[in-house]
């Protein structure tokens, strides 16, 4: 059964597992001019395919959860969840990943093991509901759909008790985070990459 929610910017409901290309490709625009991922893919030329890529990848990953949201008059963004107290994925899985990304990102699969082990180490161990990727396509930002992509699990956060957590990749995504309850902590980088700030979020 679908969810529908209903907010002054726009229906949200949760996407479908026949959503999973078009969920991938509006995170792939969002994030393909992303700080971080300009820095793991620098080539300007095959970001774009590579950033599809690995969207897929992680659209498939996390299908399991079924705890991805988006819009429901087009496919314009998408927010995906780990649901609280459940990791992303198997250590199996994690350990496929990390090859798939590190070949993906070559020859800087360096940048991104190094990456991902520093956020492994930022991870708070208390269960919360994580947000592992919000976006929207970049003809669509500045209309309150981020907002509204994250209002179900933050509602559910607060009616079940359950903190939230975060990595802000820029300082406009982290300024929408904060309107939402979030608090940001103390950047981290890898050497000579860019800062992520954790945050973290309080129930209502």
């Amino acid at each position: 059964m679908t969810t529908v929610l209903t907010t002054t910017t726009g229906d949200v409901r949760k996407a479908l597992p026949t959503d999973a290309a078009a969920v991938a490709s509006a995170l792939a625009a969002a994030f393909t001019d992303d700080p971080v991922f300009r820095w793991i893919l620098p080539d300007a030329r095959t970001r774009p395919a590579a950033t599809q890529t690995f969207f897929d990848l992680v659209v498939e990953i996390l299908a399991p959860h079924d705890d991805a949201w988006t819009t429901t008059a087009g496919v314009t963004g998408t927010a995906l969840w780990v649901p609280a107290g459940r990791a992303p994925m198997s250590d199996e899985r994690a350990e496929r990943f990390a090859s798939e990304i590190t070949e993906l990102c070559a020859p800087h699969g360096d940048r991104v093991l190094e990456l991902v082990s520093l956020m492994d180490e930022q991870h708070p161990h208390e269960p919360h509901e994580y947000l592992w990727f919000l976006g929207v396509i970049p003809t669509a930002q500045g209309h309150g759909l981020g907002s509204a992509l994250m209002a179900p699990v933050l509602q559910r956060a607060d009616r079940a008790g359950h903190p939230a957590y975060l990595e802000a990749t820029s300082p406009r995504s982290k300024a929408l985070y904060e309107r939402h309850g979030f608090r940001a902590a103390t950047p981290f980088a890898v050497a000579g990459g860019p800062p992520l700030w954790p945050m973290w979020r309080d129930p209502a």
